[in-house]
């Protein structure tokens, strides 16, 4: 019998991210979790898959966060730059079709931001949302 799992789209979106970002921003953090250590000194982006429902036997609805913390809390413009730049990386169509990749297509009317969000420590910090339909992995 063979099974279809969800894919790990965290991983693919990590790796994705990383690949074009890293030549403008080369002590980037693209990661699935914020580090213990993580101080603000260098721009970090944190990939979350919310999970989905399952459309049908190949098919996965995943919805995924995005949080994108650079610069100064009080000066959050390059913060912003950079999320807006994931959100155009991540809304744009030709992302199903780079090899390897596990998404099917894009739910435009379920992503969202960025915007910004509160934030204690002095990093800004902002946040997006997006909405997939992604194709499992046959084990």
């Amino acid at each position: 019998m063979t099974m279809v799992l969800p894919p790990d789209l965290e991983l693919w979106l990590c790796s994705y991210l990383r690949a074009r970002l890293k030549s403008s921003f080369p002590t980037i953090i693209v990661s699935n979790r914020e580090p213990d250590d993580y101080d603000g000194s260098r721009p970090l982006v944190v990939v979350r898959d919310d999970g989905g429902s399952q459309s049908n036997r190949v098919l996965f609805d995943r919805s995924v966060g995005v949080t994108v913390r650079y610069g100064a809390r009080a000066a959050p413009k390059s913060c912003r730059d950079l999320a807006a730049r994931i959100y155009g990386l991540l809304t744009d169509p030709d992302i199903c079709s780079f090899d390897g990749s596990p998404i099917a297509a894009i739910e435009e009317d379920g992503c969202n931001g960025p915007y910004f969000v509160a934030e204690d420590a002095n990093i800004a910090r902002c946040y997006l949302t997006l909405e997939f339909s992604t194709i499992g992995e046959f084990q």
